[in-house]
């Protein structure tokens, strides 16, 4: 049966709607229309126009998964010297996004087999790179604004918003993760906790507006969501005042 253009149209929102069911709902705005809709089944889905691979990280497609390896898993046994062959960073993000979105994703931390790596396990989500960022490791997480926007000569490079020290980096453990930045405000939901922040600098202008970072031996990412982010929710006011005063 041949589809309408509508009725194709639908569809693919559909498509893209029901793979965003295990994720938390928003708290703060109305997702808006799709701009981004990686389930990451060929190479297309990491096309450079959408996608970005800093500092040599390497990364594969295998059974709808990314893979994202650094480089001295990468090159280890080739011999390779480069400026970042040393490197057990994982770096990748996403480009050209607006402002304000819904992003919503699924991610596993790969497990180090050394003992010392995994005792220093961490991750930065950021929203533009060193801007708006959450990190995750064996101790808690944090989400600060990072010096792009507090300042690189300030005093204090970075700008503390809240602190949550039972959501910790759990290895293998796949997570469901939705964020929203609209405004002065930002708001995380990882693993059935929430971490929210107000400021005026997350309204700033930001480069690179989504980047995943890791140390240890990589990650994956099961698939990716990002929605404009419409209108503040009908009961957001009061959430808003409740998460002012923790």
């Amino acid at each position: 049966m041949k589809l309408t253009p509508l009725l194709a149209a639908l569809v693919v929102t559909s498509a893209a709607f029901s793979q965003a069911e295990n994720y938390p709902e928003p708290l703060m705005v109305v997702p808006g229309d799709i701009i981004v809709s990686k389930t990451f089944d060929t190479e297309e889905d990491i096309d450079k126009a959408t996608f970005s691979f800093r500092k040599e990280a390497h990364h594969e497609i295998a059974d709808g998964i990314l893979k994202v390896i650094p480089p001295v898993v990468a090159y280890e046994g080739t011999q390779t010297d480069t400026q970042w062959a040393s490197s057990s960073v994982s770096r990748a993000g996403l480009v050209g996004l607006p402002q304000e979105f819904v992003c919503q994703f699924r991610w596993k931390y790969l497990k180090p087999t050394d003992p010392k790596a995994l005792s220093k396990r961490s991750v930065y989500i950021d929203l533009g790179h060193r801007c708006i960022r959450t990190t995750l490791n064996g101790e808690g997480a944090t989400l600060k604004l990072e010096n792009h926007l507090v300042g690189k000569e300030a005093e204090e490079t970075s700008k503390v918003l809240v602190t949550e020290n039972k959501l910790t980096l759990d290895p293998d453990k796949w997570y469901d993760i939705t964020i929203e930045v609209k405004g002065d405000e930002v708001i995380y939901q990882i693993d059935g906790h929430t971490l929210y922040g107000q400021d005026d600098l997350i309204a700033k202008e930001r480069a690179n507006t989504f980047n995943l970072d890791s140390g240890g031996v990589g990650y994956l990412i099961d698939e990716i969501v990002i929605r404009e982010a419409g209108e503040f929710l009908p009961d957001w006011a009061d959430k808003r005042a409740s998460y002012q005063k923790n």
